[in-house]
């Protein structure tokens, strides 16, 4: 009898503690990870849950998210993924066979079915979008006369008229091999002094940060007949600076015609229209849901100062 009561007094006493546990008051770092950073219909996004997925990345990324701008574009991307799962749900596409088996194809069939879907959904651009794009948009579809040249830049007007008289008799060093010894130019003077492709206009093509060529040198390059023509005076470029220039191709102006552009006008249209799409989707479900977001609680965010190896927390 005395061992039953004693029994039944361990057993009260251990529920006695069980319960006092439950009832304590949450740590102070619990309750900074439990804030809600945002709710999506029922759904809470945790502090916590946010603090978790950038912590289970590796040391490099992870340092990105000091940046508050990253932080507020990752913190709204979790809210959007959420908007969207729940839009799914709600329409079934959770159980639908083909979202199953889109899951467990691999990265290369996915790569493959998209490619192919493009294709086929590019389709249903009307023919007369194409020809409106087109004649909309002809700067796109005109591609204006380029040359490509290189030089030899000098610092006196009697070093340049030597290196004319020695690439005439004949020399046996290249042009790119005088360059490459003895011009002045150090940003081409590595290739050869070759400028690349350039416009009337001295840009470069394919490069819009580059600084134009020289307006002396674009002039003398457009003023040269055919390929391999060379400047038969020195060109002044400012700076008390002489300039040997060889021209070394041409490309003739050419428009490109409406049938040639069309299928690149349609995958740009397809393209358009699908982020219009989605941008819609997103708008209807947020009318919908009501997300709430909380910005200024990121800031009770910590990242994890550690540099090795971090396991991702159990899901």
């Amino acid at each position: 009898m005395r061992g039953c009561v004693l029994g039944s007094v361990v057993v009260i006493g251990v529920f006695s503690l069980q319960a006092l546990a439950e009832d304590a008051p949450p740590t102070e770092d619990e309750a900074r990870r439990a804030r809600v950073f945002a709710t999506v219909g029922d759904v809470k996004i945790t502090v916590g849950e946010l603090e978790d997925n950038i912590n289970a990345r590796s040391p490099y990324p992870r340092r990105r998210f000091e940046d508050p701008e990253i932080l507020r574009r990752f913190a709204d991307d979790r809210v959007k993924s959420e908007i969207f799962e729940q839009g799914a749900k709600r329409l079934g596409y959770a159980e639908d066979p083909d979202v199953v088996a889109f899951l467990d194809r691999t990265i290369m069939q996915l790569f493959v079915r998209e490619e192919i879907e493009q294709a086929q959904q590019t389709e249903s651009i009307a023919d007369e979008q194409v020809a409106a794009y087109y004649h909309e948009h002809p700067e796109e579809f005109r591609r204006p006369e380029m040359r490509r040249a290189r030089h030899i830049l000098v610092g006196t007007r009697r070093e340049a008229r030597e290196i004319i008289a020695e690439i005439e008799a004949g020399t046996n060093q290249t042009f790119a091999a005088i360059a490459k010894q003895r011009s002045l130019d150090t940003e081409t003077k590595l290739r050869g002094g070759d400028l690349l492709y350039f416009t009337k206009e001295g840009r470069m093509v394919g490069s819009d940060d580059d600084p134009p060529v020289d307006a002396a040198l674009v002039r003398a390059a457009f003023a040269l007949e055919k390929k391999n023509d060379i400047s038969k005076k020195p060109i002044e470029v400012g700076g008390d600076k002489w300039s040997v220039l060889r021209l070394t191709a041409i490309r003739p102006a050419r428009v490109e015609s409406l049938q040639d552009a069309s299928n690149g006008i349609r995958r740009r249209l397809w393209r358009e229209g699908r982020k219009a799409e989605l941008d819609k989707l997103l708008s209807d479900l947020r009318t919908e849901l009501q997300p709430k977001s909380y910005p200024e609680r990121m800031d009770a965010i910590v990242l994890d100062a550690r540099t090795g190896p971090i396991e991702a927390p159990n899901q």
